[in-house]
C-alpha cells in the first residue's frame, strides 16, 4: 500500500510586494563582508565600547525594549551603518558613540575637530545628519552612505 501526499492547492510561501525589487544590473560587485571583517571594522572605528554596545543592541534588544514601544534594530539601517563606517574618518581625539533609537534606527554621534557635535541616524531607507559647526542638517538615501561619510570627513 502506497500513500501519496496531496500537492498543496496554494503556495505556502509568497514574497510580499514590498520585498520585491528590480533585478540588479550586471556588473562587478564586491562580495559582502564577513562577520569577522565587520567585527574588525567596528573595533577599529568605534573601539571596544562601541563594538559592545552594537552587539547588545543587535542581540538583546527585541521588540518592546525600553518603555515597551522600542523596536528591534532594523537590518537595513544596520547595512547602511556598516557602509558608512567603511569610509568614515573620525577625529583622532573623538571616539564615536553608537545608540539605538526607539524606531530601531542606529545613531552615531561624535565631536568634530572644533569640538562641535556631529550626529548621523541610519534609518531603513535614508540617513539623517546634523553638523553643528556648519549649522546644517539633512537627509540622504541609504545608498549614499559612503558618499556622506566622505563628505563629513572633509
Amino acid at each position: 500500500m502506497t500513500i501519496t501526499i496531496p500537492h498543496p492547492q496554494y503556495l505556502i510561501y509568497q514574497l510580499s510586494d514590498n520585498l520585491r525589487a528590480d533585478t540588479p544590473s550586471p556588473g562587478v560587485r564586491t562580495p559582502p563582508a564577513t562577520e569577522s571583517d565587520r567585527e574588525e571594522l567596528l573595533l577599529s572605528k568605534l573601539g571596544p565600547r562601541g563594538w559592545g554596545r552594537l552587539y547588545h543592541f543587535r542581540y538583546f534588544y527585541s521588540a518592546g525594549w525600553g518603555d515597551g514601544s522600542g523596536k528591534p534594530m532594523s537590518p537595513r539601517a544596520l547595512e547602511s551603518f556598516y557602509r558608512f563606517l567603511e569610509s568614515a574618518q573620525f577625529p583622532k581625539d573623538s571616539t564615536p558613540s553608537v545608540f539605538l533609537t526607539d524606531e530601531g534606527s542606529v545613531e552615531l554621534c561624535w565631536e568634530d575637530q572644533k569640538g562641535k557635535s556631529v550626529e548621523v541616524e541610519f534609518r531603513p531607507t535614508d540617513i539623517e545628519f546634523y553638523i553643528e559647526s556648519r549649522g546644517t542638517e539633512g537627509s540622504v538615501p541609504s545608498a549614499d552612505a559612503k558618499t556622506l561619510a566622505k563628505k563629513l570627513a572633509a
